[in-house]
């Protein structure tokens, strides 16, 4: 499954930066994930609500749970959100197919 997560260090996890500035995140959590049987495509370390953006495959949602288990558990991201890709247009059919069946509450 393709995956997008969004993270945000903790102050322990920027102390850990300030320690060892020339430490390459990519190659770390590309080898967790290789590891997982899965891969990192790319990570972005950005500005403004998340501090991290991973892009990647991995075998199914249980593994990508127990690499957020793992890396929220160490104390580097103080948040994790995993994300991912939807095709509208097959959610949107089944919703057509489906219409009629829900009825708003009260009404």
């Amino acid at each position: 499954m393709k995956f997008i997560a969004l993270g945000r260090y903790s102050a322990e996890g920027l102390g850990g930066f300030v320690k060892n500035p020339s430490e390459d995140r990519q190659h770390v959590i590309g080898g967790l994930m290789t590891k997982a049987g899965g891969s990192l495509e790319n990570l972005y370390l950005t500005r403004g609500d998340y501090d991290i953006v991973a892009i990647g495959e991995a075998p199914d949602f249980n593994t990508i749970a127990a690499i957020k288990m793992l890396i929220i558990g160490s104390g580097a991201l103080s948040e994790m959100i995993v994300l991912e890709p939807v095709d509208f247009n097959e959610s949107a059919a089944i919703a057509a197919s489906l219409a009629g069946t829900y009825k708003v509450p009260g009404k």
